[in-house]
């Protein structure tokens, strides 16, 4: 009888565990995509994107995050490599509108 009660609270706390572990990675993915999102209207907004431009970065921005959740050590080389990409996609106006603000922007990441 002790063994079935034991068995059962065990069953319970793995439970418990799991969707408490599964509720936090939810969490931390949807903040991610906000965070990216937010990042990609800002520039928009401030460098006059396309749709196509704002497409590309939201690509690159969310390469940068799953680079950086798989290996955080090399955190400052993603962020490098999306500023490059990113600054890429622009053209010459845009690029003068993004030097005023790409240091407030990336502080972010």
């Amino acid at each position: 009888m002790n063994t079935l009660r034991l068995n059962k609270y065990f069953m319970i706390i793995m439970l418990i565990t799991l969707f408490t572990a599964t509720n936090i990675l939810s969490k931390t993915v949807t903040q991610d995509d906000q965070t990216i999102n937010e990042f990609a209207s800002i520039l928009k907004q401030k460098v006059l994107l396309t749709n196509d431009q704002e497409a590309k970065v939201i690509n690159i921005m969310s390469e940068m995050q799953k680079n950086i959740s798989s290996n955080p050590k090399n955190k400052t080389d993603f962020t490098k490599a999306a500023q490059s990409k990113v600054e890429s996609l622009l053209d010459s106006k845009q690029k003068m509108k993004y030097d005023i603000i790409k240091n407030d922007l990336w502080k972010k990441f």
